[in-house]
């Protein structure tokens, strides 16, 4: 398999409607700029394409609902970047795709442009849950497009959430029995996350929905790891499993600490020792980059310390941890040093341990995980 590199990710911000839960940089009800958007993304892509000169060997289509776009735009701004940036001879093209908005002819034109990996929201077994939280497809919608799907694609990788109000543990289980049955490549396993400005933020607030509480969710998290790994899928990272070989190679980047580009509103780079992001708003980013070629709205330059802090937090969420030659490759000394501190507080609290020259959360460590995490900032 190809060594990891390099990653593209473009962001496609329109969707259907919004979800009550989510607070990504997506807009319900913009047809009317699909057309420039597209123009406007296509000019980015090629205006940058001496930013990060490497070897790509993933690219990532997400949103939003990337399957509302007609899928000639998917098409396009594939082809544009496969005309300016080297990829990789077996990269891994994702698109992520909802529910209810998928057909054979989306499919046909993904499959023709390269994509050879989609990701679809299912988020539940249960419509009274999925209606709950604002999701606009059926559970049928989603049996009848998984089938589809599967007709043009063999790598699949499957949402599915816990925690969600009034979800029981019936439900979890049924949701995951019946996921495990349809054998997807990979699946992916979500806790809740309240954000505040979100419609199911609001409702909390009210006292009109009751959320499961930390050791109701715990238990959920603990089934669902057992479940899906007596059923052949690797617990690779905390919230996502796979079966051998089928592991999300543009978010294993991510956890890698490895450089990449965003193109599109919202849409975060990291190169270097800087990380920085497109403006928000889609008019905004569509005029900025008809004038200006790029849209960056935010500039963050990451200090050494924080380069170290990001590269232990984001590898400690895989399963395989972080290795110390790594970490000296990177930064020319050794972790157990850098962080002495911190690893020692952390193993004696039996939260992480060493493996040779790994590091790696215990399962008590994964449980509070993003305690061990903020042990790691300096």
């Amino acid at each position: 398999m190809t060594m990891i590199r390099s990653g593209i990710y473009v962001h496609i911000p329109f969707c259907k409607r919004k979800c009550y839960y989510c607070d990504f940089n997506s807009y319900a009800n913009m047809e009317d700029s699909f057309f420039s958007f597209k123009e406007a993304i296509i000019k980015e892509i090629k205006t940058r394409k001496e930013e990060l000169k490497d070897i790509y060997t993933s690219v990532y289509i997400g949103g939003g609902t990337p399957n509302v776009l007609p899928p000639i735009y998917i098409e396009e701004i594939l082809s544009e970047i496969y005309e300016n940036y080297s990829l990789s001879k077996d990269a891994e093209i994702t698109i992520e795709l909802n529910p209810g908005l998928i057909d054979e002819e989306k499919l046909k034109s993904y499959k023709k442009a390269g994509v050879n990996r989609i990701s679809i929201g299912l988020q539940s077994w249960q419509n009274n849950l999925l209606k709950a939280i604002g999701r606009i497809h059926t559970v049928s919608d989603f049996i009848e497009n998984y089938g589809l799907a599967s007709k043009y694609f063999d790598n699949i990788n499957i949402d599915i959430m816990y925690a969600l109000p009034n979800q029981t543990f019936e439900n979890f289980k049924e949701t995951l029995t019946n996921v495990i049955a349809l054998k997807p490549s990979h699946i992916s396993c979500y806790g809740l996350i309240l954000e505040k400005g979100t419609p199911l933020y609001d409702m909390y607030e009210r006292n009109e929905i009751k959320l499961a509480d930390d050791e109701f969710e715990l238990m959920m998290f603990h089934y669902g790891a057992e479940l899906l790994e007596a059923n052949g899928y690797r617990h690779y990272e905390i919230s996502n499993y796979a079966l051998p070989g089928f592991e999300c190679r543009h978010n294993k980047l991510y956890w890698m600490d490895l450089h990449y580009l965003g193109f599109g509103p919202g849409a975060y780079s990291f190169v270097g020792n800087k990380r920085f992001g497109n403006i928000k708003n889609v008019k905004k980013y569509i005029d900025m980059i008809y004038n200006d070629g790029h849209a960056v709205d935010d500039v963050d330059e990451l200090s050494l310390e924080d380069r170290m802090s990001e590269f232990m937090f984001l590898g400690l969420r895989m399963m395989d941890g972080v290795n110390d030659k790594d970490f000296k490759e990177r930064f020319g000394e050794s972790m157990f040093y850098v962080f002495k501190d911190a690893i020692y507080k952390n193993m004696e609290l039996g939260l992480l341990i060493k493996e040779e020259d790994a590091l790696k959360l215990t399962q008590n460590g994964v449980d509070v995980s993003n305690n061990v995490f903020e042990d790691f900032l300096f």
